[in-house]
């Protein structure tokens, strides 16, 4: 039989941690070892409870939500082998986000399912990460505005040049005409661009550069 996920929860609220140990001990192959009221009440009893994953309340005190990210931080980096999951009310962002670049390893709302979080828990036990699907999108959203910025970045000076021409309907000739270039030297500048934009047609060029402002 696997050892048991053995489960640390900090919230300053009594009852949220009694009704969470509740839920979770119901599951036989997760044990809650230890609760604390705070961030640094609970330091001492991870280092002797060893917790394989901790439950960590965004919102703690009167410090709002930016203790909480500090003490994901502080979590994380002191104990890298316990998966930190933020359990909050907060489907924001902003939040999300921050809380991920802290070392959280999951960020679950606190209306979450029992069978759902349990079945984060487990994931992240296993050493993968773990998002409320319905937060879910505001991720996807940020990565993808990430990636875009990335392509424009990455596109040249005369990249950007060949795109215009290519938006303003000219052809590989054209645009060579126009740029003193070779129409060979044409086709080697949008063979990258289609790489950058992972793009496969010279329509979808265009488009994905509509999409970054460039024309």
């Amino acid at each position: 039989m696997e050892a048991p996920i053995r489960i640390m929860l900090i919230d300053d609220h009594g009852i949220v941690r009694q009704g969470l140990r509740a839920i979770l001990e119901l599951e036989p192959q997760i044990r809650v070892v230890g609760e604390a009221d705070d961030p640094e009440a609970a330091l001492p009893l991870i280092d002797s409870l060893r917790p394989d994953i901790v439950l960590l309340d965004l919102s703690i005190g009167q410090h709002g939500t930016e203790r909480g990210l500090n003490a994901c931080r502080a979590l994380s980096q002191r104990y890298p082998d316990v998966g930190v999951i933020v359990l909050t009310t907060f489907p924001e962002e902003r939040l999300v986000l921050q809380a991920l670049q802290n070392g959280a390893k999951g960020y679950v709302l606190k209306d979450v399912d029992a069978v759902d979080l349990i079945k984060m828990i487990r994931a992240v036990s296993r050493g993968e990460a773990a998002i409320d699907t319905r937060i879910t999108p505001l991720v996807l959203k940020n990565l993808g505005r990430r990636d875009q910025e990335r392509a424009r970045l990455d596109l040249t000076d005369r990249e950007k040049e060949v795109i215009r021409l290519l938006a303003a309907g000219y052809s590989n000739r054209q645009i060579g005409l126009a740029l003193h270039i070779s129409e060979s030297t044409v086709k080697y500048h949008l063979r990258n661009i289609m790489d950058k934009l992972d793009v496969r047609a010279r329509t979808e060029i265009v488009y994905a550069a509509s999409k970054l402002g460039l024309v």
